[in-house]
């Protein structure tokens, strides 16, 4: 399956990524999203993903050892990505 991702940053996500490159890069990043998009459109992908529920209900959070990728997700002819947030586990919710 072959799809457009749009991916938009918010501006603590992007300062996160770029003050730890030696963790994680904007590459790992896309690598993640695509996975995760994957398995919530009902592929057999291995990744840790799940939607949050209370007042977070309509993110999704993406769970890579210590770090975190909180997301929204709109479906269409483009994949929409908006990431709310990317921070390590303590930090982020």
């Amino acid at each position: 399956m072959i799809f457009e991702l749009d991916i938009n940053y918010s501006k603590t996500s992007e300062k996160f990524v770029l003050k730890n490159k030696s963790i994680i890069s904007f590459v790992k990043v896309r690598e993640l999203l695509e996975k995760g998009i994957k398995k919530l459109n009902n592929h057999d992908i291995n990744i840790d993903i799940k939607e949050l529920k209370g007042k977070f209900q309509g993110l999704y959070r993406i769970r890579k050892g210590d770090l975190r990728i909180i997301f929204r997700y709109y479906k269409g002819e483009i994949h929409i990505v908006n990431i709310e947030k990317i921070d390590f586990r303590g930090d982020v919710y």
